[in-house]
C-alpha cells in the first residue's frame, strides 16, 4: 500500500479547498517544480484570496512548521527562512519579479501575488496617485465663498469638517470623506454637489452616485433626498439631486456584460460623467476600485464616501482602509491650506501640513457625530468599540439600560427562542400583517436580527428558522404555509447575482400572493418604487429575519438585534461588531457573552496587502 506524502497530506486536508489544491498543482505542473516551497506558496496564495487578503506573505511562515494540526495525524513541513525561501520561488518558472509576465509576482517584501491582483493593487496605487498629484481646477474663488458661505453656516464647531470635505472635492480630481455614523457624510455630498452645480457651467456637469450594492444604492438616494431638502441653494438644483436616475450601482454604472467579468466601460469606452460619487466605499473591492479607476476620465473627479472602520469587502482587498492608511487623515499642503483660507474665509485651525506629499489634501475624517439624545449611547460604543478599548466598551454597555442600547448575556441554546420571542413577534408581526407589499417593505426596514456566523445554534440559518417558528406559534403565519415556503411578508434576500434580471446578491424583498394562488417578490427599487418578480424567476434565495453582519454591510435599520456565537471564531473581530452596532438607527440590543464580546473587540481584522506602502512616498 502507497503511503501519501507529507505534502500530499497537508493539501488534502480541509486547510485547503479543491481550488487551492487545483492551483498548486497547476503552478506545480506547469514549472516542473515538486518542491513544498512552490506548492505550498502557491496553495497559500489561493486560500489567502479567498479569505480577502491581496497577497499572501512568506513571514507568516518562513522559517515555521506547517500546518500546526495539534491532534490532525499530519507530518508538518518546515519552511526556510525568508530569504532561502525568496530564492527557491524566484529559481522557478512561474514566479517572476514585478512587472515580469508570470503567474505569481513575488515583490521585495515578501509578498506573493497572483499575477491579476498584483496588477490591480500597482494600478490602483498608480491612479491614485496620478489624480491626487494633477493641478486643482481653477476655480471662481468669489463664487465658490458664497456658496460655501451659503450651504455651510457657521457653527460653534472649532473646524468645519464637511465644509473643508466639500471644498476639497470641488478643488480637485480625488478625494476621500471618511467618518462614523452621525458624521453627516451624505449631509456632506448633497452640499457638495450643490456646489459644484452652482460653478460657471455646473448645470452642464455630469454626475453619478453609486454604491456597491442596491440596497446601498436605494439607501443613499433616501438619504440624499433628505439631506436635499434643507439645501440653501436653487429649485434647478434640487431637481437635479432629487433626479431617480442619479444613484446607481457601481456595476450598473460600469456595465455590465453577462457572463463576463469586464465591463462596457473601460479605458478604452470612459464613462462619459465628470463627477463619479462612491458611497459605501469601504465594501469595494480592490478588483472593483481598479475596473472603476479604469473607466473614469482623466479630467473627471472620484470621491470615495465611507467609514474606513467598517468591514473590509467580502471580495479580496481593502482598498479605502489601506488608503486612509497610506495618507495623512486631514493633513494639507500649503498650497492647500491657502485655497481655503481664501474660499472658506477661515484657516484651517490644526495648520496640519501633510506628512504624505503625494497624498496631501485627499482625505477629510468628518469629526463630529451629529446624534442627539438618546443615540449618544450608540455614539460612545462605537467610538470604544473602534478603539479596541473592551474595559470602556462592556462598562458603557453595563450601565443602566438605555433605549438605544441593551446588553444581555447570551442564552443556552435552548433558550435562545424564548429570548427572540417578543422582538420576532413585534418586528416581523408588523411585517406580516402589512396592507400591501410596499408597507411590508417598509415595515421589514425597521428591524433585522444579524448574526456574526451562518451555521451553529446561534447563526442564522437556525435563527431563520426559530423566526418562522415564534411566527406559527404567535398564529402569525400557517404552519402548512412556513413548510410550502411562500407566505406574505416572507423577507427573501437574493444569494446570486442575475444580471438579466438585475438582481444581485444581498438584494431583499418580500413576498406576496397575487391573489390568483402565485407569489410575487417584491423589492425596491434604486428609484424608491418597488418591482416585482414571480417567485419561479427570482435567483437563489433565502429568508432573510437574520442576516450577517457581513451582509447588512450597506443596510441600515432602526433596530438591530445583534447574536454573537458561543464559541470564538475567526470571523469575531473588531470590525465586525462595530459594523453590527453601526447598521441601527434607533436602537441596538446585544445578545453576547462577556467573553466573547471582550475577544472580538480585542481582535482588529488585518488584511494582507502592499497597497498602503505603494501609496506612501517610501514607495516611489
Amino acid at each position: 500500500m502507497n503511503q501519501i506524502s507529507p505534502l500530499a497530506a497537508i493539501l488534502e486536508s480541509d486547510t485547503f479547498s479543491p481550488i487551492d489544491r487545483h492551483f498548486a498543482e497547476l503552478m506545480q505542473k506547469l514549472s516542473g517544480d515538486d518542491s513544498p516551497e512552490l506548492v505550498l506558496a502557491a496553495a497559500l496564495v489561493s486560500l489567502r484570496l479567498a479569505e480577502g487578503h491581496s497577497c499572501f506573505s512568506l513571514d507568516e511562515f518562513a522559517g515555521k512548521t506547517f500546518p500546526d494540526l495539534g491532534a490532525e495525524k499530519i507530518s508538518p513541513l518546515k519552511f526556510p527562512p525568508r530569504g532561502e525561501w525568496e530564492k527557491l520561488l524566484r529559481a522557478t518558472s512561474v514566479v517572476g519579479q514585478p512587472g515580469e509576465d508570470k503567474p505569481l509576482i513575488l515583490d521585495g517584501a515578501g509578498r506573493l501575488y497572483l499575477h491579476r491582483y498584483w496588477r490591480y493593487e500597482r494600478f490602483v496605487a498608480e491612479e491614485i496617485l496620478k489624480r491626487s498629484q494633477q493641478p486643482p481646477f481653477a476655480l471662481d474663488a468669489k463664487l465658490v465663498a458664497a456658496s460655501l458661505k451659503k450651504l455651510f453656516p457657521d457653527t460653534a464647531e472649532k473646524m468645519n469638517w464637511q465644509k473643508v470635505a466639500a471644498f476639497a472635492a470641488v478643488r480637485q480630481r480625488f478625494s476621500v470623506i471618511t467618518g462614523g455614523p452621525g458624521t453627516g457624510k451624505t449631509w456632506t455630498v448633497a452640499r457638495l454637489l450643490a456646489l459644484l452645480l452652482e460653478q460657471p457651467s455646473g448645470e452642464n456637469l455630469r454626475v453619478k452616485l453609486a454604491a456597491p450594492t442596491g440596497k446601498a444604492a436605494a439607501r443613499l438616494q433616501e438619504a440624499l433626498s433628505h439631506a436635499v431638502a434643507g439645501l440653501a441653494c436653487s429649485e434647478a438644483v434640487k431637481m437635479r439631486l432629487q433626479a431617480k436616475d442619479l444613484t446607481t450601482t457601481i456595476h450598473r454604472l460600469l456595465g455590465v456584460i453577462p457572463n463576463s467579468t469586464k465591463f462596457r466601460h473601460d479605458a478604452r469606452n470612459p464613462l462619459p460623467v465628470d463627477v463619479v460619487v462612491v458611497d459605501e466605499a469601504s465594501m469595494v473591492s480592490l478588483a472593483l476600485m481598479a475596473k472603476l479607476l479604469a473607466a473614469l476620465k482623466p479630467d473627471a473627479r472620484l470621491v470615495l464616501v465611507g467609514d474606513q472602520n467598517q468591514l473590509p469587502p467580502v471580495d479580496a482587498g481593502n482598498a479605502l482602509g489601506d488608503l486612509c492608511r497610506a495618507a495623512a487623515i486631514n493633513g494639507f499642503s500649503k498650497e492647500f491650506q491657502g485655497d481655503y483660507e481664501l474660499c472658506g474665509g477661515e484657516a484651517l485651525v490644526e495648520n496640519k501640513i501633510s506628512a504624505n506629499k503625494h497624498l496631501a489634501d485627499t482625505v477629510i475624517q468628518l469629526q463630529t457625530n451629529h446624534r442627539s439624545g438618546e443615540m449618544v449611547s450608540l455614539n460612545e460604543i462605537g467610538v470604544v468599540v473602534n478603539s479596541g478599548n473592551a474595559d470602556a466598551a462592556i462598562n458603557l454597555l453595563r450601565k443602566p439600560a438605555a433605549p438605544a442600547l441593551a446588553w444581555e448575556p447570551l442564552p443556552t441554546a435552548s433558550s435562545l427562542k424564548a429570548a427572540l420571542r417578543d422582538a420576532v413577534v413585534t418586528h416581523f408581526g408588523a411585517v406580516l400583517k402589512s396592507a400591501s407589499p410596499a408597507a411590508a417593505l417598509a415595515a421589514l426596514a425597521k428591524f433585522r436580527i444579524l448574526c456574526a456566523v451562518r451555521e451553529g445554534a446561534f447563526g442564522t440559518e437556525n435563527i431563520n428558522r426559530l423566526a418562522e417558528e415564534i411566527l406559527a406559534e404567535a398564529g402569525l403565519v400557517a404552519s402548512d404555509k412556513i413548510n410550502s415556503g411562500s407566505y406574505a411578508g416572507k423577507p427573501l434576500m437574493v444569494t446570486a447575482n442575475n444580471y438579466a434580471l438585475k438582481f444581485f446578491n444581498g438584494d431583499t424583498g418580500v413576498a406576496w400572493p397575487d391573489g390568483g394562488g402565485a407569489s410575487l417578490i417584491y423589492f425596491s427599487d434604486e428609484a424608491g418604487g418597488i418591482r416585482a418578480v414571480a417567485r419561479e424567476r427570482l435567483p437563489e434565495h433565502e429568508a432573510v429575519f437574520a442576516l450577517t453582519i457581513h451582509k447588512s454591510q450597506g443596510s441600515e435599520f432602526d433596530h438591530v438585534l445583534i447574536v454573537l456565537p458561543d464559541k470564538a471564531s475567526p470571523v469575531l473581530t473588531r470590525q465586525l461588531f462595530y459594523t453590527g452596532l453601526t447598521r441601527a438607527r434607533k436602537s441596538v440590543r446585544i445578545l453576547a457573552s462577556e467573553t466573547i464580546l471582550r475577544a472580538a473587540i480585542a481582535t482588529p481584522m488585518r488584511r494582507m496587502s502592499g497597497l498602503t506602502e505603494a501609496l506612501r512616498p517610501t514607495a516611489l
